[in-house]
């Protein structure tokens, strides 16, 4: 399965890709902010529960990543963003990568 990749978009509170949608076998992302600030990565199961938050300071915006796997996670997920820091965040794109 190739990489999902996804667009531009803001936020103030809370970003999922896709629409929250479930992907399957993923392993990990990347995403390239607009704007720096602090957020978390949040994933969630295939029921939408929250299973984890992982906070990233990014200090300078540009390119940022996480790793399924070195976070305890295997399987089936969504992946959002939670702005912890004032105003709009903005992403200017990303890709969702699958394990092979």
């Amino acid at each position: 399965m190739s990489d999902h990749h996804f667009g531009n978009g803001a936020f103030v509170g809370e970003l999922w890709i896709a629409g929250k949608r479930v992907f399957p076998n993923l392993s990990g992302a990347d995403v390239e902010f607009v704007t720096p600030g602090a957020f978390d990565w949040i994933i969630a199961d295939e029921k939408g529960v929250e299973v984890k938050a992982v906070r990233h300071t990014n200090g300078h915006g540009g390119w940022t990543s996480i790793d399924l796997p070195s976070q305890g996670l295997f399987g089936n997920f969504s992946i959002g963003f939670r702005n912890k820091s004032d105003g709009a965040k903005e992403i200017k794109q990303g890709d969702v990568q699958f394990k092979e």
